[in-house]
């Protein structure tokens, strides 16, 4: 059995951090007004309550913060921010790992584990080839005229790197991910298999996202870095420039005995994940209704925010990682406060199983992946009530695929019957099927090409009629398994304000950052967690080779 984290079993006391304060951690530096200051001046970022205490008087003219600790740099988040908390940690930075939630981990501990990162070395082992020119070929298609072609080759140039770090200095090894592939395999560029890999646990394959994270944070605390639970990061400490810019000087974090101010000789880094929880944030930004998500509960937009007082431009927001949930399930399972499954994402491409939208007809490849899968939903009509034409919907099947939902799951002898269950028309749905059927038993879809790309067909065949009852019928839905759009970042993964210009002492990774796949599609399997580790290692091993500020020492 894999020994739990330290932090995991101890965690990081406030009486330590308050010990390690005393231990002539503290430092002051002057502070202008709380805001309107002059460009000589400084402004704390903030709101007064938050600031109450570090300033002289009512103005907080002449005041000076006393800082509770100084450090080289801080993490918000502990999932795949890790990669870049460990280059900083390895690259002789004193490292402050600061996560809002009593686990570390977030979304990335409740995923599968899987990195996509086109030509690492893990793939000659397996016998695979990939090159640099195929790989940018395949993500400028991917990136939807989303992705900065500068991100695309950060992220191509770095990943196989931060590769080779993370394995030299994890106690687990990389190797290529038996069950995955490129989402798009026919496309210019593509592979079928070896950009997807996994940490090689023993005994294990897939769902190795705790394996992940603890071996991530092992190595982490082997070379000296910290992490403290339960201190959510509530706000950002800036001071204007004369370039008009907002330089972070650190954080105000929420202790349990109240807040604290953690200063950075180099720089603050948010990976702290995406709004999936955040539905008024949701609703404005991406492109249709996502009432559902499949992401981690903390996740609820406090990078984007933090980001955004700073004066950070922003990018991608449009996007998420998308799926398709069972809908009673999912509503069940979010007033618990947990994210939903997905069930439902493995067995819609199932031989015996349609998907129809509320008129009573296929929209969509059924076996696609999960992230195109997720598009579809959102087709507006264009007359009568202008709704989106593919909502509600419902996943269809026979007796040869009983739906794997514990609720809101209706059953009939025949399709007629199952049909007014549903609210759909009984005629429309009875022509749907048997203009399927008629295309299973030759396997093809002309309609939606559904079987055609080798992705379908992965784990063996998807078409089969829908013949022999009992029908099921089941209200499906579109979900997120993470928002991926929020600070714009450069290839160092500095934050940029809408100028263009670096904000200095921060920077972005993650669902935290605009980066995207880069842009708006999705690889392949781990397609969220590998960008994120890349760009995480991008933004240490910068911040180690960064010198640390005068202000501060």
């Amino acid at each position: 059995m894999k020994k739990k984290s330290k932090v995991e079993n101890k965690g990081t006391t406030r009486r330590k951090f308050l010990r390690q304060a005393a231990m002539g951690l503290a430092a002051t530096t002057g502070l202008g007004v709380l805001a309107g200051c002059d460009t000589e001046d400084s402004c704390i970022q903030g709101t007064q309550s938050d600031v109450a205490g570090n300033l002289d008087d009512a103005t907080g003219q002449s005041a000076a913060i006393t800082w509770d600790r100084i450090v080289d740099v801080v993490v918000v988040g502990s999932g795949t921010g890790l990669a870049g908390a460990l280059a900083a940690a390895i690259g002789g930075d004193e490292v402050l790992v600061l996560e809002k939630t009593a686990a570390t981990g977030g979304s990335t501990r409740l995923s599968g584990g899987v990195a996509w990162i086109p030509n690492n070395p893990a793939m000659p082992s397996a016998g695979y080839e990939d090159n640099r020119d195929d790989a940018v070929t395949y993500l400028e298609q991917l990136g939807g005229g989303q992705a900065d072609p500068a991100l695309i080759e950060a992220f191509v140039d770095n990943g196989p790197k931060m590769i080779a770090f993370t394995g030299k200095h994890c106690s687990w090894s990389w190797h290529v991910a038996p069950l995955l592939g490129d989402y798009h395999p026919e496309w210019p560029g593509a592979r079928v298999k070896g950009r997807s890999i996994e940490p090689e646990i023993p005994g294990k394959t897939m769902s190795v996202g705790p394996e992940l994270v603890d071996g991530l944070l092992e190595a982490f605390e082997g070379a000296g870095g910290e992490v403290l639970l339960e201190t959510p990061v509530t706000r950002l400490v800036t001071r204007l420039l004369d370039d008009g810019t907002q330089e972070v000087l650190g954080v105000i974090a929420q202790g349990v005995d109240g807040p604290l101010w953690i200063g950075v000789r180099k720089g603050v880094l948010l990976a702290s994940g995406g709004f999936d929880w955040d539905f008024e944030l949701k609703a404005n930004y991406l492109r249709g209704p996502t009432a559902y998500t499949i992401g981690h509960p903390g996740n609820t937009g406090d990078g984007l925010r933090l980001a955004q007082m700073a004066g950070a431009d922003l990018r991608n927001l449009n996007e998420c990682w998308g799926g398709v949930v069972f809908v009673e399930d999912t509503k069940s399972l979010h007033a618990d406060g947990q994210p939903g499954t997905i069930k439902h994402m493995v067995q819609r491409r199932s031989p015996g199983c349609i998907t129809v939208n509320r008129h009573a007809r296929r929209f969509y490849n059924e076996a696609s992946d999960y992230d195109s899968a997720w598009r579809p939903f959102f087709a507006w009509e264009n007359w009568g009530d202008l709704l989106c034409a593919n909502l509600p919907a419902y996943m269809i099947s026979d007796k040869k695929v009983k739906p794997n939902a514990t609720e809101g799951v209706f059953k009939a002898d025949t399709l007629e019957e199952l049909a007014p269950m549903l609210g759909l028309d009984a005629d429309a749905l009875v022509a749907t099927v048997e203009r399927f059927n008629e295309f299973a038993l030759l396997s093809e879809d002309p309609d939606f090409h559904r079987g055609e790309s080798a992705y379908d067909t992965e784990y063996g065949s998807t078409l089969a009629p829908l013949d022999s009852g009992p029908f099921y019928g089941v209200e499906v839905a579109p979900a997120d398994l993470g928002t991926c759009g929020g600070a714009r970042v450069n290839e160092n993964a500095q934050v940029l304000n809408p100028m263009g210009q670096i904000i200095p002492g921060l920077y972005a990774s993650g669902n935290s950052a605009g980066v995207g796949g880069p842009g708006a599609g999705y690889g392949g399997g781990g397609g969220t967690i590998g960008p994120a580790l890349t760009f995480a290692y991008i933004a240490g091993e910068h911040l180690a080779s960064s010198s640390p500020r005068e202000i501060l020492t």
